[in-house]
């Protein structure tokens, strides 16, 4: 009987043991997987944007090949083309021109280039000693570097520029900022110490989160990463201890078949293992608390068999008691194991939908933002007449492309911030923000749809209005929305009126047309995404239905509310109420701004 015991005791301290040591080999394996898995979407990301800025650049030079004003130093008209292609990627921070010689022809961020010379920088030395792999028409990726005058860290993308005889004219180089790869990164939803880290085929590191500003432009060509393992093989993942990131790593890596740079998450493994410790800590606590009841009812049944001879019907009675309460406990923990089995089962499919939607997201942003913005530049390039003069008709054509592509490009940029504003990746960069200058960039920018529509957009503001601390970006985002709404549902005629002013201390702006107007019973329906108002006019104008549900959402997300009002065929006020935390009393008095766009006649 005591035999029987210690091998009961030992079978389930054997059995705890084991199913610890698999749980902790699983937890293991779904980490180097989430880790190989987030590599390959940080690897395509940071391709997908590379090729995109390359794609720019062969637009610009084949621009530049067929200007004759290419090479006038700062010409006003190749300065403005310039700029357009610039802003066509987040990534790119300005767009140069260098001559053979070094001398800078043309810079996006002034219109009269700085007297520097040039001719020592790797890019240019490149493209003019032919170091570039894949010929003429490849592009070259130069190592993070400081800018001599903005003592900033960027790294460059550059094509050969060639004279019309085949001699070496100079080079079109984009400055790219390295900051866009790790505020992308920042975004992740990475576990608590991951580091991501993008380096360059040469060995520098491009982009890291965290710590990125320690860490750019520092030479990893001396790590295993560089040495041994990319080497061996393109990707992988293995067991590491980092002389940067730490001991006991899971590193997974991947490097670009594209462009020359690799990409690495790294984990550590003590950090992937902590939530498996502590539930091998209460199973442990639990298997000691079972083996001291068996031990004591080992013991128990021992000093029973002693004494058999006087009681063995009590014995008996114990004794099927005893295996009664054994087969009981064999059937908890195997009922126990079941449900760990299906809980793990379930949770390994709802990382996997999570990491499907994040791949999803992240491809489809670079996917569907890169070939609308070449079209739109292509096509606004084809408008300007830079390739020759067209037709009316071709010109009607290539203007419509044009507008459909913005148009399209809108609609997927509502519908990525609505989806980052559901599940709560939508970043706030916030910022003082002068409202009458604001207002009066929408009213510029609006001012021609306007102008076409036959509508009249007016905009009255005190003479003083305090200084709104919000996202920039977010509150032109409302206000636009706001206008082109009023603007789309107005007929010709009608009036818009912008106004701004403080109420019980909070700051109001308030965008009034003489529209036609909504139903009362469609206010609060028009709040929900993808939703229209549905009756034979309003459904003659295209749209997604996110505009005011976005407008609400922004405004929201930044402790405001948003108020609609309506009267069915005599027009809407919309309502943006920002709270007294968000305002700061200026300095000075603004004027006030009065901008009127009266309708053509």
């Amino acid at each position: 009987m005591g035999a029987f015991g210690v091998a009961l005791i030992l079978g389930l301290n054997a059995l705890v043991g084991y199913d610890l040591l698999h749980q902790r080999d699983e937890t293991l394996s779904r980490a180097r997987e989430d880790s190989a898995a987030m590599a390959l979407v940080l690897e395509h990301h940071a391709t997908d944007s590379l090729s995109g800025v390359a794609k720019i650049l062969a637009g610009v030079v084949e621009v530049l090949a067929v200007r004759t004003d290419a090479w006038e130093r700062g010409d006003a008209d190749v300065y403005a083309l310039l700029r357009r292609q610039a802003t066509l990627s987040p990534l790119i921070r300005a767009i140069l021109v260098v001559s053979a010689d070094g001398t800078l022809i043309h810079d996006t961020q002034t219109l009269e280039p700085a007297g520097i010379d040039l001719s020592d920088r790797d890019y240019l030395m490149a493209h003019r000693d032919r170091l570039v792999p894949g010929g003429a028409d490849a592009v070259f990726v130069g190592n993070p570097v400081r800018g001599r005058t903005s003592n900033t860290w960027f790294i460059s993308m550059s094509r050969r520029l060639e004279a019309p005889d085949g001699r070496f004219a100079g080079v079109a180089v984009a400055v790219m900022e390295p900051m866009a790869f790790r505020s992308f990164y920042q975004t992740l939803p990475l576990s608590g110490d991951a580091v991501v880290t993008l380096y360059h085929a040469d060995g520098p590191v491009i982009a890291r989160f965290p710590d990125h500003d320690s860490h750019i432009g520092l030479s990893a060509h001396h790590l295993p990463l560089f040495t041994t393992l990319l080497k061996q093989a393109r990707a992988g993942t293995e067991l590491l201890d980092s002389a940067s990131d730490g001991p006991r790593r899971i590193l997974s890596y991947r490097a670009s078949a594209e462009m020359p740079v690799a990409v690495t998450v790294s984990s550590s493994r003590d950090a992937v293992l902590a939530p498996w410790w502590s539930k091998a800590m209460t199973l442990a606590v639990a298997d000691l608390a079972g083996t001291l009841v068996l031990a004591a009812m080992t013991l128990a049944l021992l000093r029973e068999a002693g004494r058999r001879e006087r009681a063995m019907a009590d014995l008996q009675d114990s004794e099927r008691a005893l295996r009664d309460s054994q087969q009981r406990l064999i059937r908890d923990i195997a009922a126990r194991h079941r449900i760990e089995a299906e809980l793990i089962a379930a949770k390994q499919v709802s990382d996997a939908a999570n990491r499907a939607k994040t791949q999803f997201l992240a491809n489809m942003s670079h996917e569907l933002r890169t070939p609308l913005n070449a079209v739109i530049g292509f096509a606004e390039a084809l408008e300007s007449g830079i390739f020759g003069q067209m037709s009316a008709k071709q010109t009607e054509y290539v203007g419509d492309i044009r507008k459909s592509g913005q148009h399209l490009l809108s609609l997927i940029n509502d519908i990525l911030d609505t989806t980052k504003i559901e599940s709560g990746k939508y970043v706030l960069h916030q910022e003082d923000l002068p409202v009458d200058d604001l207002i009066g960039e929408c009213l510029r920018q609006m001012g021609p749809l306007a102008v076409e529509k036959g509508v009249t957009l007016t905009a009255a503001l005190p003479a003083s209005l305090p200084i709104l601390y919000a996202d920039a970006r977010a509150v032109r985002q409302i206000l636009l929305n706001l206008l082109s709404n009023a603007v789309k549902f107005t007929p010709p005629g009608g009036r818009i009126v912008v106004e701004a002013d403080r109420v019980a201390r909070s700051l109001r702006l308030r965008v009034s047309d003489t529209g036609i107007g909504i139903p009362a019973i469609e206010l609060e329906q028009v709040m929900e995404p993808f939703h229209q108002v549905d009756n034979s006019h309003t459904r003659r104008f295209a749209g997604t239905g996110l505009g005011l549900p976005l407008v609400k959402s922004l405004v929201e997300i930044q402790d405001g509310r948003f108020v609609l009002s309506s009267v069915l065929g005599r027009g809407t006020t919309a309502t943006v109420l920002f709270p007294p935390s968000r305002l700061r009393n200026r300095s000075e008095p603004l004027r006030a701004l009065t901008l009127t766009q009266p309708a053509p006649v």
